[in-house]
């Protein structure tokens, strides 16, 4: 079930859902067992380069050290929390999420945001808190 909100959240991850989280308030959570290297979802936006004011925007992707692909409404995947130990991770070309290993209902998906190619001056300044 989807979790209401003040604005629409666009569903582009299969398999799950909005609850609240023990990592950082609320998760994106299996509803259905999840076989490893299954795709749940591919991301799409505009791509831009890489400027620190689109690096505090609703939601985005580092797709190199130099270029975001940024997207105007909220998704599901802007719920995912991160873990050093994630049980997904994002593959390019085109960028998708995919289940890293098996995932069983109700476990909370996280990614490990440090595999993004983000640049060292986001990963040491604004973007060190999220890492």
């Amino acid at each position: 079930m989807m979790q209401q909100s003040a604005y629409p959240i666009v569903d582009n991850l299969l398999f799950s859902e909005i609850r609240p989280s023990t990592i950082h308030g609320d998760g994106l959570f299996a509803t259905n067992s999840i076989n490893a290297n299954s795709i749940l979802g591919i991301l799409d936006g505009q791509l831009v380069p890489w400027d620190e004011q689109f690096s505090t925007a609703f939601e985005w992707n580092a797709i190199s050290e130099t270029q975001l692909l940024i997207r105007p409404l909220r998704t599901k995947y802007s719920y995912i929390n991160h873990s050093r130990s994630p049980n997904l991770q994002l593959e390019y070309h085109p960028l998708r999420v995919t289940a890293l290993k098996d995932i069983k209902a109700g476990e909370e998906l996280t990614l490990d945001y440090r595999k993004e190619p983000l640049p060292k001056a986001y990963q040491q300044g604004h973007g060190s808190g999220y890492l």
